[in-house]
This record gives C-alpha cells, structure tokens and sequence, in this order.
C-alpha cells in the first residue's frame, strides 16, 4: 500500500472516535446476508472480492469483529491493492478500542475518502437490494439472432448488466461495480467527463500490448485492454453532441477498482471483471448506457416488444402498398435523414413511388431497443432491408429511430448503417 493511503487509514483510525462526518455513510441498513455466505467467503479463495466486502461488512454489523478482520485480511492477501479493503481494514484496528459508526468515520474531508465511502456504498447497495435478475431490462426490446449478448450499463447504480440472447429472450448472466465519467452521464460534448446515455455497439478490441504501442505510458489508465464503442451514433450527431473516445475498460495496476466518478466518460471495471466480462463482447454486441433500469416481467416485455414490432409493420406494410400518403405520415415534422428534412424526403418518395407498379419489402436481422435519451421516449429499429420493386431491387441495412409524439409513435431519423 502507497504512504498516501497509509496515510488515509491512520486518519480514519485517529477519527473514529468523533462523530460521522456530514456526508459519511452509515451501515446501510436492509437484508442481511446469511451467514452461510459469510462463512463461504471467508473459507473459499474463489469468492468474488466484492463478496468478501459485502461478508465482512455483514460481519461488522453483527458484531462479529474476528470474521470481519479473517475477511478482510484473506481479501488483502489476494488484492492487496483494494483499497476499499484497506479502508475496512482501518475500520477494524480502530474498533478494537471503539464501536464502529460507519464505513471511514472520520472528521477529515478527504475526496479520497468520500471516493472510498461512495463505492462501499454502490457495492452494498446491490447485495442489499439485488436487481430482479429473473425480470427483463425494458431497453432490450429485441435481439438479432447474430447478436449473442447484451450490456446493459445502470449508470444510476454503478452497475453493469451481461444478458444472453436465449432464442430472442435476454437472460440474465452477470452484473459488475462499474465506473463512469466524473460529471455523471449525458454526455454532450467534447471534454465534459460525462458518459453517454444511448445504444452503443461494441466496435473492436484492443488488448493491452496494442494500447502500449499505440499509447505508451498513457496505456497504464486502460488496465487489461480497452472495447472501443460506437459513440457518437446517429442520434449523437443529429441532436449535436461531440466527442468520441468511450470505451469500456479495465483500471491502472495500481488499484482494484475505481470510485463510483471517476472516468473521463468511459465505463471502467476492475481488471478481472473487465477480462471476464470481455470473454463475451464482439464487435456488434449491443452496450445500452441507461440512468436507471426499468424492469419488466416476461409478460410485459413481451407486450411491449409486440408493441414496437406492430409500429414498425405499420411502416413496411404501407410503404410496400405504395400508398404514399399513408407511408409519409409514420414521419415526424422534424425528421431528418442525413442533412435531408422531412419537405424534401416527402418529394423525394412522391417522385420515385409514382414511377413503381408493385412493390414487396422484407426486414431480417431485426433488433429493437428501448432508447435512453434526454430527448423523450425513443425506440430504436435496425434490420436488413430486403427491396424488391417493379424497377429496382437492392438490400441494406438500415437504422430508424421513432420518438413517441402524444399516443403515436413516428419516425425521427432514418439512415443506412455501414
């Protein structure tokens, strides 16, 4: 452990007999782990790092302070540089003299300390009241059968979600701690340390020895490698956000882990959760940055999904039936498609549908998500467009987006993807 955070610890044993700073936070309160996982992380090596926090705090709050410091010390053992371990370590030493009033009791503002608290406080928070991994992420909606998992990033609760697609249906597989930007999320610009809400895919993987060569020293902040995403999207651009960059990856060496804020936009998890969870990603695997998850029961989601399929059958039907004025009116007054808007797109199909005697289109390869955006309600459609017509036949793969306007939904943007 570094003499800075040495340091840290020493304060937090000096402090621990005054009152809990202002912003301190107590033990979280809520269902208590049973015991027999505590004993589980304390005899196993193979229990995940976060397990073991969660046991020892279980542990501290029952007063049982020798399990807590067993805990904590095996945990060290194997991660000795976690230093939410060392915190807790800290913790324990004081409470051999006082009773403990929450995690890094201390008079000392230290913004190392609050990182500290915040990231105890996110971890605990997922034990105490676990996500319903039997239920659905609303964003979700569809899957292409090519696209064998699915990210799902609670920016809210610093937590990471991995679904399988089993036959169309999301599984619940994992969940990480995860970090994100300094600022929070929203991005909007260039620099603004804040990560972007929206549907991403992954784009490529860049290992740690190719970030060394390309980045030199600059690499360290990556950790095990670095899964580039497709920020900024279509979306991005049409609503003029700027920046690119964002990335899921691993941390520096020199730490586990990272506070709740501290990336410059990207998603960071520690580096043996990010090479587990990399063992899944490819390029194309969907990554959905939400504030918080809506879950749906397979019942809802599955009407909801229906929902969003009946919108975009409404589309294709009538676009197929050349009837023009039907086929324009799925279109939002403030649709574009590129830098065309919608007076010019609705000439652009009235010219070219009057020259058709039939028409037959297909949609493949179709997934569908609910959109996270500041923007208001938004369904995101991509698919391979099958277009056949009495003067031209092509197939491309193309992107809408819809925005809910009052009780109908209607196209915002549609563009071909490459």
């Amino acid at each position: 452990m570094s003499r800075s955070w040495l340091k840290i610890a020493v304060c937090l044993t000096a402090g621990l007999y005054l009152a809990p700073a202002a912003n301190s936070m107590q033990w979280p309160q809520g269902k208590l782990l049973a015991p027999a996982l505590v004993q589980s992380a304390l005899l196993s090596d193979k229990a995940h790092p976060e397990e073991v926090i969660v046991a020892a705090v279980t542990a501290i709050r029952e007063d049982r302070l020798a399990d807590a410091d067993k805990l904590v010390d095996t945990l060290l053992s194997h991660r000795p540089n976690y230093r939410l371990a060392h915190l807790l370590k800290g913790d324990l030493l004081m409470a051999r003299a006082q009773p403990l009033a929450g995690i890094g009791s201390s008079p000392f503002v230290d913004d190392k300390l609050n990182d500290l608290r915040e990231e105890a406080n996110a971890r605990l928070q997922r034990h105490s009241a676990p996500p319903p991994t039997d239920a659905i992420p609303a964003n979700l909606l569809q899957l292409d059968p090519s696209q064998r998992y699915a990210v799902v990033v609670d920016a809210g609760s610093s937590r990471l979600f991995l679904y399988r697609n089993d036959a169309g249906v999301p599984r619940y597989v994992l969940d990480f701690y995860m970090t994100i930007g300094k600022l929070g999320f929203d991005k909007s610009r260039e620099g603004d340390q804040r990560t972007p809400l929206g549907v991403y895919f992954i784009t490529g993987h860049m290992p740690r020895e190719q970030l060394d060569k390309t980045y030199g020293r600059l690499a360290e902040l990556y950790g095990v490698g670095a899964w580039p995403l497709s920020y900024p999207n279509d979306w991005d651009r049409q609503q003029g956000r700027t920046g690119s960059g964002i990335w899921l990856h691993g941390v520096p060496y020199d730490t586990y882990s990272r506070a709740p804020k501290a990336s410059n936009g990207c998603v960071a998890l520690s580096n043996p959760d990010m090479a587990a969870l990399g063992e899944y990603l490819l390029p194309g695997t969907p990554v959905v940055i939400t504030p918080s998850i809506e879950w749906l029961s397979q019942a809802k989601w599955q009407a909801r999904r229906s929902a969003a399929q009946a919108e975009l059958e409404a589309w294709r039907r009538d676009w197929e039936s050349l009837d023009t004025r039907n086929y324009l009116g799925h279109y939002a007054s403030d649709f574009r498609s590129g830098k065309t808007e919608l007076a010019e797109w609705k000439a652009q199909k009235v010219a070219v549908n009057a020259g058709k005697q039939w028409a037959k289109i297909r949609l493949g390869e179709l997934s569908l998500f609910s959109y996270p955006s500041s923007e208001g309600d938004l369904l995101m459609a991509n698919f391979l467009q099958d277009y056949r017509s009495s003067n031209l036949s092509n197939q491309s793969k193309k992107r809408l987006y819809f925005k809910r306007e009052a009780r109908d939904w209607r196209i915002v943007y549609e563009g071909a993807l490459g």
